[in-house]
C-alpha cells in the first residue's frame, strides 16, 4: 500500500482526467497482508476485498490510513497507520490494531472511514464477528470512535448494530451479498453516521446509525 503527497495544482482536470503533472511525487508505503485468500462464510463473492481507507486531519497534521489486514488471523484485524501530513513520515512504528477482541476465529472486513471530526479525530467502522459469533455468518457493526490519529494502542469499540445479520441465513440475487465496502461520515455538528448492508428483513438492505462524536 502506498500513499503520495500530490499536490492541489496537480490533481487531474475533472474533463480529460489528466494531471498537468508528472512524477516523482513524494511517497511511503506499508505492507498489507491481503485477505484476498479469505473465504467468509456467508460473503458471496470471493475474493475479499482490500479496499483501503484514508483521511486527513488538519488538527493533527496526519494523513492516516486504515484497512482489514490478515497477519494475524485469516478473517482480518482492522489497521491503523497515520504519517505526518506534510513529509509522510510515519507516526507510528508499526500498524495499531483498532478492533479491541483478538480471538482467533473473529473476523472485521470493509472498514469504512471518510472524514474527521472538528477536533481532528478518526472514527472508524467495520463488518465484525467476535465472542461467540466468531466462526459463524452473524455479523454486527462495531467501531473506534474519537481514535487520536496519533494513538499507538487498541482503543475501546462501540457496537452500532442492535441485532446482527445471519450472512448465512440471508439470501440475495446479488454479487457481492453485503457490498464492497461499508462507510460512514462526520457532520460539521459531529455527528457520525454509519451505513452498511443489513439482513434482518431477510434480504440485504442499506441501514444507518448515528452517534455523537468528539
Amino acid at each position: 500500500m502506498v500513499v503520495a503527497k500530490v499536490p492541489a495544482s496537480c490533481l487531474p482536470d475533472p474533463d480529460s482526467g489528466v494531471s498537468p503533472c508528472g512524477p516523482p511525487f513524494l511517497t511511503n508505503s506499508n505492507i498489507i497482508i491481503s485477505t484476498d485468500a479469505t473465504v467468509v462464510p456467508g460473503y458471496n463473492r470471493f475474493l475479499m476485498n482490500d479496499f483501503p481507507r484514508i483521511a486527513v486531519s488538519d488538527v493533527y497534521r496526519t494523513v492516516s490510513l486504515v484497512w482489514n489486514d490478515a497477519r494475524d488471523r485469516p478473517l482480518g484485524d482492522i489497521l491503523l497507520q497515520s504519517y505526518t501530513l506534510g513529509g509522510l513520515i510515519p507516526v507510528q512504528s508499526s500498524p495499531v490494531r483498532l478492533n479491541n477482541d483478538n480471538g482467533p476465529g473473529d473476523m472485521h472486513a470493509m472498514p469504512g472511514l471518510r472524514n474527521t471530526s472538528s477536533t481532528g479525530l478518526l472514527n472508524v467502522t467495520w463488518y465484525d464477528r467476535r465472542g461467540t459469533n466468531a466462526g459463524t455468518g452473524k455479523t454486527n457493526v462495531f467501531g473506534a470512535i474519537n481514535v487520536n490519529p496519533l494513538t499507538s494502542s487498541t482503543p475501546l469499540n462501540h457496537r452500532f448494530t442492535n441485532v446482527f445479520t445471519d450472512w448465512l441465513a440471508t439470501s440475495s440475487v446479488i454479487i457481492p451479498n453485503f457490498g464492497d465496502y461499508t462507510d460512514n461520515f462526520v457532520s460539521e455538528s459531529n455527528i457520525l453516521y454509519v451505513s452498511w448492508s443489513d439482513g434482518r428483513t431477510g434480504v440485504p438492505q442499506p441501514e444507518e446509525a448515528h452517534v455523537t462524536v468528539h
